[in-house]
């Protein structure tokens, strides 16, 4: 070992010394260091044990996410981020958890270079969101797959993203992408409006069997005086040659956040189409279904903090509420939604925040014998500046659970979950 490193020191005092000597110059990259580091801890008190079973869940959490950027030209820069965590054990060298997922993981890691103007080409395991909100996927919930994209933004205004990504690689001993799942993007903006298509593809031996998805839409983001307006018409159809059941459903937003004194209002109205019949053989359903239901995670696209997640509350008993009515189990998926939300944010002194949020969620669709009522949520946080960088958000979240809830086992019966929660993170 002593010597491999005394070889590696000697060819590296030779190259620079070679570099000199030909009056080559060599300018090193730019390195910036920075990251996000916190620490969770949440208490769930729950109304009936008969269905949670013990009735009151605590827990702390460990996760860090250190994050290099390299500029190796003007052109040319490089981004790789790790995840470390969630770790909750107390002992040893922290190489898993207690799922046994792993403690350290490679989250990002992409290269990005400008090819021409207005032209910039990035490459690698890239953060992926959709152009509405990350309600369809989120680079935030760990939507990440391997990603080959363009972005074209010429002087006129318009933009355009182009990528094509690989969300399951089987195989590699097998020819074409007969057990891969890939997805492909393609997104303009111009001025305030913006339109999107999203393919997704299962090939007949991938893990998630045969299947297409597209998701297409139109959306408006602007302001009107202080007022910032946002809105979008999303279509979805899901075709299923694994499961032979084919949907095909529709969803809207309408959002509006108004300053009002210090504060900030935020209102939106979110509805997406459900069908009872989603996922029935030979069906063909008229349900509203996202790409992240179909690979199992579900993002930050709403305001509450149990039937959605806010960033303390993504704990081990968080369980959101997509917009398609799907779960992390997929309990409920194809039910579609319709929900109403509503928050508030200010700023008490210089150091303490408020935020406050509640939210009405119903299934539009539901078996029958079935409620369709999800439940009401409302969320409470303080956040509070403990130094540069360093803040403690706590709080507490109250979810009254309806019996159409898919945390409710008993169809005739309303539960409630009371979580409190404290996060403290450093962003540096």
């Amino acid at each position: 070992m002593r010597s491999m490193t005394k070889l590696a020191v000697f060819t590296a005092a030779a190259l620079a010394t070679a570099m000199m000597i030909s009056g080559v110059a060599w300018a090193a990259p730019e390195f910036t260091y920075h990251g996000q580091f916190r620490i969770n801890y949440y208490m769930d008190s729950r109304s009936d044990t008969s269905t949670f079973g013990d009735d009151n869940v605590a827990a702390h959490r460990l996760r860090w996410r250190p994050t290099f950027d390299v500029k190796v030209s003007d052109t040319v820069a490089m981004h790789t981020q790790f995840n470390i965590g969630h770790i909750r054990d107390g002992f040893g060298n922290h190489q898993t958890n207690q799922n046994g997922d792993p403690a350290f993981g490679l989250r990002h890691a992409l290269i990005q270079a400008q090819l021409a103007d207005g032209v910039t080409g990035v490459a690698g395991i890239v953060p992926v969101s959709d152009k509405f909100g990350d309600t369809l996927f989120s680079g935030d919930w760990d939507f990440n797959p391997i990603t080959l994209a363009f972005i074209i933004a010429p002087s006129d205004g318009v933009s355009v993203r182009l990528g094509a990504a690989k969300l399951l690689e089987g195989s590699e001993m097998k020819s074409g992408d007969e057990d891969d799942v890939d997805a492909y993007v393609g997104d303009v903006d111009f001025g305030p409006f913006g339109a999107s298509v999203y393919y997704i593809v299962g090939a007949k031996g991938a893990a998630t069997g045969e299947f297409t998805h597209t998701s297409y839409g139109v959306r408006y983001a602007d302001k009107l005086g202080d007022i910032a307006l946002n809105a979008f018409v999303l279509g979805a159809t899901l075709d299923s040659k694994a499961g032979d059941y084919k949907s095909s459903g529709f969803a809207g937003k309408a959002e509006a956040k108004i300053p009002v004194g210090d504060m900030n209002v935020g209102v939106m109205v979110v509805y997406a189409s459900g069908d009872k019949k989603f996922g029935e053989a030979k069906s063909s359903a008229s349900a509203f279904i996202t790409p992240m239901s179909l690979i199992g995670h579900h993002g930050y696209w709403g305001y509450t903090g149990k039937l959605n997640i806010q960033g303390p509350t993504d704990t081990g008993i968080d369980d959101p509420v997509n917009i398609d009515g799907g779960s992390y189990s997929n309990a409920n998926l194809g039910r579609g939604l319709t929900t109403v939300q509503a928050n508030i944010s200010a700023p008490l002194s210089d150091k303490l925040g408020l935020y406050a949020a509640v939210g009405w969620f119903q299934s539009n669709d539901a078996p029958s014998g079935s409620s369709k009522d999800i439940g009401t949520d409302v969320y409470v946080q303080g956040k509070y500046n403990l130094g540069e960088s360093l803040n403690l958000e706590f709080g507490v979240d109250y979810a009254a659970l309806g019996a159409g809830s898919h945390m409710t086992v008993a169809a005739d019966k309303t539960r409630s979950i009371t979580t409190v929660f404290s996060r403290l993170q450093l962003e540096y």
